[in-house]
């Protein structure tokens, strides 16, 4: 993805979205504290508890006040120093690997920094409270599933990755189609 004889980018796209997400994922979890009771051994996700979820579409999402001591579907509960470790690990390499991961585009900033927010949103719970708040309930009741709760950061990293890798497709259909000659004009020399 690196352009050869272009000038770099600013990384300001980078840092933009890496703090919006930092900042609405902390924001979304502080309103989550103050207005959900947490207790342990009484999650807000138990229905019929004395702290119930939140409906935003009845049976479908919900708003919960929930902690997570492991990473994604509790994998690794416990491991705060390893799991630590790991994000400032990953956030190292997307720094020190900036110009290979295509930092110079706009959309490659873009995707790399919601990656980072989210990163660092979660890596900002795990230091401060030794878990991660996760607040956002979604059901599927077609096939009766009740998705592992996630926070905003969660999505900071999904939508950072999937908007990297779309990238990354793109530009290498187009680089393919620049080296076959698709698109020039039959009549050109």
């Amino acid at each position: 993805m690196e352009q050869t004889g272009t000038k770099k980018a600013s990384p300001a796209a980078f840092f933009a979205a890496a703090f919006g997400v930092f900042a609405l994922d902390q924001l979304t979890k502080l309103a989550v504290v103050a207005n959900i009771p947490w207790e342990r051994g009484n999650p807000t996700y138990h229905f019929g508890s004395g702290s119930s979820p939140i409906p935003v579409i009845d049976d479908f999402l919900y708003i919960v006040h929930i902690t997570n001591e492991g990473a994604a579907w509790g994998i690794l509960s416990g491991q705060t120093y390893l799991l630590s470790s790991i994000a400032l690990l990953a956030l190292a390499a997307v720094w020190i690997f900036r110009n290979q991961l295509g930092f110079d585009t706009r959309c490659g900033q873009f995707a790399l920094g919601i990656f980072a927010g989210g990163v660092v949103g979660n890596l900002f719970d795990r230091i401060c409270y030794g878990h991660v708040i996760d607040f956002i309930d979604v059901h599927l009741p077609i096939i009766e599933y009740r998705w592992p709760a996630f926070n905003v950061a969660d999505c900071g990293i999904t939508v950072g990755v999937a908007v990297y890798i779309i990238s990354v497709i793109i530009d290498e259909r187009e680089k393919n189609r620049a080296k076959a000659g698709v698109g020039k004009d039959p009549h050109e020399k």
